[in-house]
């Protein structure tokens, strides 16, 4: 049953720490004593706050006590004339004072009363009727004891268990005893029977008063005996009150003697504004000790508590040291047993249940050493059984791991021998012509890789260049580029169109492919008299072309499916023209998928800004420049994909000749004309010359003569009569020379250079062909010169305008 009872405790202590519980027990501990504490703490609190109110209350009534006194004299000085102007000002200054003051609550509603009755009472205190300012200050009297008691209850001087009845006399009954008696005079004054029922209530409420006056002075000095002495001064003053009524029932009779009454009137209200301020002060001192005494409770039950809490601190502390320690040679003793020091016992110098703990780890300790001593020997004899057993085994796989790594040492020279075979296959040796060259490269992944390049010259003097990347790595994918190449350069080598190679060799793979292996390939046909390029794509990044400016672009491309996907496909042919000075680049997406050991690509874009930025340096030189970039880019990470490159660079042209035309001053154009190379062209130039040279028509026939003959030349000689090329004219006229300029964009030719010089004298059936054309045009022309620009032949032709 116990243990039920108990079980929520349980199931909390085995989920915390030692430190934990001592710490959730002195938080118990701690929690209790604040519980107890805080309603004596609070009980010292509001009565300290009920004395702090009631002493501002006394304060508070002190001041209005003093109004009223002035508001009593200034009644029994009114009865008998109007006041003074400086004493009405006094009056003025004392109730502007108290109505101006801070009250709360129904003293609120007392001082607007205050107020209403005192501008009453200032509109005929001036009055000559004494009678009128009789009843108008008694007025504001009333209202300011009105105010009194109000504000002693706003201040709680009326639930004090200890001074009420000095509270009573204080807030009610001395206020009234004052104005009563001076009431009685001033009432008295005016002789007339109307007045004697104000002398007659007078008596009254002064009879009544006596016994609180004397009950609200014994409380106070019952509880402080320092007010016994006022015992004395009440007993007179109650004796003088006593006087007064006598002398007011005998001017009832003689009035005469208002005189006497007037006397004692003033002596008693003297003697009640002295026993005012000697009981409020006495009082006052009462609730200042009594804060004292209460802030001095306050302040022993906080030392209190904080002497259990030490208390309570300093033997919690106490036990969790002692039991810390017990714990720590628990700890450092099973640490060590644990470490290999089997001799270790642990000594508990306490007379918990720890010691017990002790006890049971030193027995346990001493029986393991025991068992461990037959279990090492145990262990001997296995260890010499295991070493017999381990060198046999081991002499075993030594002669198993040199078969291995002869076997091993057998594949990678087979491997290596696969490798070099790869790359005997590949061509080693590139064109390198005077004008055009070609260089390639291919690094593969693993041992043997799956790119290939071939470079090869075709019969009619053009060149074919293939780069292919077959799917996948390794020695599958090697045995399918051997098979890829051999089936490609076959068909090539017939000189077929890019597309119809791919197209057959489409149909080829698709039958010899047991491992479903596929190859992406672009195959061009370069033609270097006019660097004309054709050029087909099977699934292959398109090639980029950097033009003599170091601008790049890819060239079109239709990206069909890759070889060896599908039967039944057709490739589409696509047409380019590579200009001096411009490069074509085929590589593999081993470039552009080249991953740096950040996991960034090296990408089509670092490609292309690389390309543009190479210099007009040899193929060779383009594609070393290329390994060192993707190279630095990845920074040694491995190789994700085989790396293959080919470039193509037409070379720069140079001058067929070295001198240039003469400088030509006030140079003005004439004509700047497109002729298409087509022959049926030259008559709508012909045309537009002479439209040019209206004004000269011997200029414009000897300039028609010599454009059919040069035009004819380039588009039969050196455009092969290519339909859809242009040939740019232009025609200018200066002070002295007409200048034209053909420019087209034919490999280097020079027409004067190549024709044969005419024999004029010899028999005209045995003249060879040729050479009379350009004869004509540099007799009829004073300078005929040609230019090769590196992007296309210039010819300059200069007639003089002298005649």
């Amino acid at each position: 049953m116990l243990s039920h009872f108990l079980a929520p405790t349980v199931w909390l202590s085995n989920r915390l720490s030692f430190k934990r519980k001592y710490a959730l027990i002195g938080a118990v501990v701690l929690l209790a004593l604040a519980l107890l504490c805080t309603p004596l703490l609070r009980k010292a609190g509001s009565d300290i706050e009920l004395a702090r109110s009631e002493r501002e209350g006394l304060v508070a009534y002190r001041a209005q006590a003093q109004v009223l006194y002035a508001l009593v004299n200034a009644r029994s000085a009114a009865v008998l004339a109007p006041l003074d102007r400086p004493d009405w000002q006094a009056l003025e200054a004392s109730m502007l004072q108290l109505l101006h003051a801070e009250y709360r609550g129904a003293g609120m509603e007392a001082v607007a009363r205050v107020r209403s009755s005192w501008q009453q009472a200032q509109g005929i205190a001036q009055s000559g009727d004494r009678r009128q300012r009789f009843v108008a200050l008694t007025g504001s009297i009333n209202a300011v004891l009105a105010l009194m008691r109000e504000d002693a209850r706003t201040h709680r001087l009326n639930v004090d268990g200890e001074l009420d009845a000095t509270f009573d006399m204080l807030a009610n009954r001395l206020p009234l005893v004052a104005e009563t008696l001076a009431r009685q005079q001033d009432a008295l004054t005016f002789n007339s029977d109307d007045m004697a029922s104000y002398a007659l209530g007078a008596q009254v409420v002064l009879s009544e008063s006596v016994a609180n006056l004397k009950a609200g002075l014994s409380q106070l000095a019952a509880l402080h005996q320092p007010a016994t002495r006022l015992q004395t001064p009440l007993s007179q003053f109650l004796a003088n009150i006593a006087r007064q009524q006598d002398a007011a029932d005998k001017t009832l009779d003689a009035p005469a003697s208002i005189n006497e009454l007037r006397a004692l009137a003033t002596d008693n209200l003297q003697a009640a504004r002295e026993l005012l301020e000697a009981t409020a002060g006495d009082a006052d001192a009462f609730l200042a000790l009594r804060i004292a005494r209460l802030q001095q409770s306050q302040l022993i039950v906080a030392l209190i508590l904080v002497a259990v809490i030490a208390a309570i601190a300093y033997l919690f502390a106490g036990i969790y040291l002692s039991t810390l320690r017990s714990l720590r040679s628990l700890s450092e003793g099973t640490e060590s047993f644990c470490a290999g020091r089997l001799d270790t016992r642990i000594h508990v110098d306490t007379r918990d249940e720890l010691v017990l703990v002790a006890n049971n780890f030193n027995t346990v300790a001493s029986e393991f050493a025991g068992l461990l001593e037959v279990v090492r020997e145990q262990n001997e004899s296995r260890e010499r059984e295991l070493e017999e057993q381990v060198a046999a085994r081991t002499w075993e796989l030594a002669e198993k791991n040199e078969a291995l790594r002869a076997a091993g040492e057998r594949v990678q020279e087979e491997l290596d021998l696969a490798r070099a075979m790869q790359q005997a296959i590949l061509p080693q040796h590139f064109p390198a012509e005077d004008d055009w060259a070609v260089h390639a490269a291919m690094y593969p992944a693993r041992e043997l890789g799956g790119d290939f390049y071939d470079c090869f010259p075709l019969a009619d003097g053009r060149c074919g260049v293939l780069v292919a990347d077959v799917s996948g790595k390794g020695v599958g994918a090697a045995f399918f580029m051997a098979v890829s190449r051999t089936v490609l350069l076959d068909l090539a080598m017939t000189g077929d169109a890019p597309a119809r190679v791919l197209a057959a060799a489409n149909e080829l793979l698709c039958e010899r492919n047991p491992m479903e292996l596929f190859v992406t390939a672009c195959y061009a046909i370069y033609d270097p008299q006019d660097g004309s390029l054709v050029y087909a794509s099977a699934g292959h990044p398109p090639p980029l072309r950097r033009q003599s400016d170091g601008a790049v672009a890819a060239l079109p491309c239709m990206m069909d499916v890759a070889l060896g996907w599908m039967p039944g496909l057709e490739y589409t042919d696509q047409h380019a023209v590579l200009a001096a000075g411009e490069a074509l680049l085929l590589y593999t997406d081993g470039v552009t998928e080249a991953f740096a050991d950040t996991g960034e690509a090296y990408g089509e874009q670092r490609l292309m800004a690389w390309f543009a930025a190479s210099a007009a340096s040899s193929a060779a030189a383009t594609v070393a420049s290329l390994v060192r970039d993707v190279a630095s880019f990845v920074n040694g990470a491995e190789a994700s994909d085989d790396l293959t490159c080919l470039v193509l660079r037409r070379k720069p042209g140079v001058p067929l000749m070295d001198t240039t035309p003469i400088v030509l001053h006030n140079k003005r154009l004439l004509l700047e004309y497109d002729l298409p190379s087509r022959l049926e062209e030259i008559a709508q130039l012909a045309d537009a010359v002479s439209t040019a040279l209206t004004d000269r028509s011997d200029l414009a026939f000897a300039a028609n003569l010599c454009l059919e003959e040069l035009v004819t030349n380039t588009i039969q000689y050196g455009l092969h009569s290519a339909p859809d090329r242009v040939i740019h004219v232009r025609m200018s006229i200066s002070d002295e020379w007409l200048e034209i300029i053909l420019k087209d964009d034919a490999p280097p030719f020079d027409p004067f250079a190549e024709a044969p010089a005419p024999d004029l004298d010899g028999d005209l059936e045995a003249r060879p062909i040729g050479g009379l054309g350009v004869h004509l045009v540099k007799t009829l022309m004073d300078d005929a010169r040609a230019y090769f620009d590196g992007s296309g032949n210039l010819i300059v032709l200069l007639k003089t305008l002298r005649t």
